[in-house]
């Protein structure tokens, strides 16, 4: 029995990432069916998420589907910038804020089709908490905030340009 549930939870725990990196990749397909993620799961997948916060980046994540990823942030990110896909933001819980636009300082592609740095210079603040929604174009540098002993949990929909 102990061997049965060790082998659940150990799925449990790979799926997401394998989906994590699928979809940091580009890759993968979402589903053909609807998906429906109550306040509720949300609520419960953020409580899975906060003791898997790296302590580098402030961060952990999970890819609901390749295209939808939820991260929970208890601390300042880097700058980033998407070459090829705009990010709509929902905040699911908790409150920070984000810097959008302005000239990324320090910034080296990471991976094919981003690019991370250290800051922004110039852009515009918005505060965020639970309720709110923010879209950011393809190729816009963007930067995340978070006070000392606050966080807040988002979902991010990657969506390519139209043509």
């Amino acid at each position: 029995m102990k061997r049965l549930f060790l082998a659940i939870f150990l799925l449990g725990m790979l799926i997401p990432a394998l989906f994590v990196a699928r979809a940091q990749r580009g890759g993968g397909v979402n589903p053909p069916d609807a998906v429906f993620w109550s306040a509720q799961r949300i609520r419960e997948l953020a409580e899975t998420m906060k003791p898997r916060v790296d302590p580098i980046t402030h961060n952990a994540a999970m890819a609901l589907i390749p295209s939808v990823n939820m991260i929970y942030r208890e601390g300042d990110s880097g700058s980033e910038i998407h070459e090829k896909l705009a990010d709509i933001i929902f905040v699911h819980e908790g409150e920070g804020a984000i810097v959008v636009g302005g000239k990324m300082i320090g910034g080296k592609q990471d991976r094919p089709d981003e690019i991370r740095g250290t800051s922004i210079e110039g852009g515009t603040r918005y505060s965020i908490a639970k309720g709110d929604s923010i879209y950011i174009p393809a190729n816009m540098a963007h930067q995340f905030f978070v006070e000392t002993g606050k966080h807040f949990v988002i979902s991010i929909v990657k969506v390519p340009p139209q043509s």
